[in-house]
């Protein structure tokens, strides 16, 4: 008789996160229950319960499946870190919102099942990649930002006028406090907050939202996944050049003659849910949503 081959699963906590320690004795413990998975943990994390450990690079490749536990925050960091791995990716919601993560901290349990059976949804996310200009003729890429790439102002109570092209065709200079570039994953996030668009996360689109644009008529625009976006400096109203920030974090700063271009990544992150949850079901938990006020 062949042995069922085993589910590795690679878990990343964190750690400043009150209950992550409670979190990972109990998954340890609800794991024996099943004969065919194993846990791998990263290095920072199996040191909370003194465990082995690996880099979060050699955890992805090692496993079938990487479970996240934190927030939405948590698991965008490790999809930088591990990007372009083509593990798939698994929130434990251990903060507020937990937008991104599959499952709320309370239903740890009920996913070994799922995990043991190698039994969870797969949602193929699109990313974007983005090259800096530089005014010296250097260029630096950054190669995944899963929600949004953000460009904003330095100075409070100043305006930015920033150029943007798509393809071969000038959409428009903002002049506004910045301008979110965002996915379909970030749509949800910073985006929203400026008035953006719900989009689905299974569309093939970008959509640019300026952040308090100095003009009534500016509003969201929505473009096809294949485009390449030119974004340029025109004018800063201030000292301190914009700054420039890649799923909140920092990536520097865009000054006079400098653009960026940014297009989708090569390839995807592969996000992993429960074969029941669906994204319309999460919009009306967890951001209220709702078409009507009945």
């Amino acid at each position: 008789m062949v042995a069922a081959k085993k589910v590795k699963i690679g878990v990343v906590v964190n750690r400043l996160r009150l209950s992550a320690r409670d979190v990972l004795t109990q998954l340890l413990q609800l794991s024996k229950e099943y004969a065919n998975l194993q846990l791998l943990f990263e290095k920072h994390t199996g040191a909370l319960i003194h465990q082995p450990g690996l880099s979060e690079l050699e955890l992805a490749k090692k496993s079938d499946l990487l479970l996240v536990a934190g927030g939405d925050g948590s698991l965008l960091d490790v999809v930088e870190a591990v990007f372009p791995s083509p593990t798939p990716i698994l929130g434990v919601n251990l903060g507020n919102l937990g937008f991104l993560t599959a499952v709320a901290e309370t239903e740890v349990a009920t996913i070994l099942p799922y995990l043991a059976k190698n039994n969870l949804r797969l949602s193929p996310r699109l990313a974007l990649e983005t090259r800096f200009h530089h005014s010296n003729g250097r260029s630096h890429l950054i190669p995944c930002a899963l929600n949004d790439v953000v460009i904003s102002r330095a100075n409070v109570g100043r305006l930015v006028r920033i150029r943007v092209e798509v393809g071969d065709y000038l959409v428009t200079e903002y002049v506004c406090d910045g301008l979110i570039v965002a996915t379909p994953t970030g749509s949800t996030a910073y985006s929203l907050a400026a008035g953006g668009p719900i989009i689905s996360p299974d569309a093939e689109s970008i959509v640019l939202t300026p952040i308090s644009p100095h003009t009534l008529t500016n509003r969201a625009l929505v473009v096809g996944a294949e485009e390449t976006l030119r974004i340029r400096l025109v004018k800063q109203y201030g000292v301190a050049a914009p700054s420039v920030q890649f799923d909140g974090r920092p990536g520097g700063h865009l000054r006079a003659n400098e653009w960026i271009e940014i297009k989708p990544a090569p390839s995807k992150v592969p996000l992993a849910y429960l074969p029941q949850s669906d994204f319309y079901h999460v919009l009306r938990q967890k951001l209220k949503w709702s078409g009507s006020s009945l």
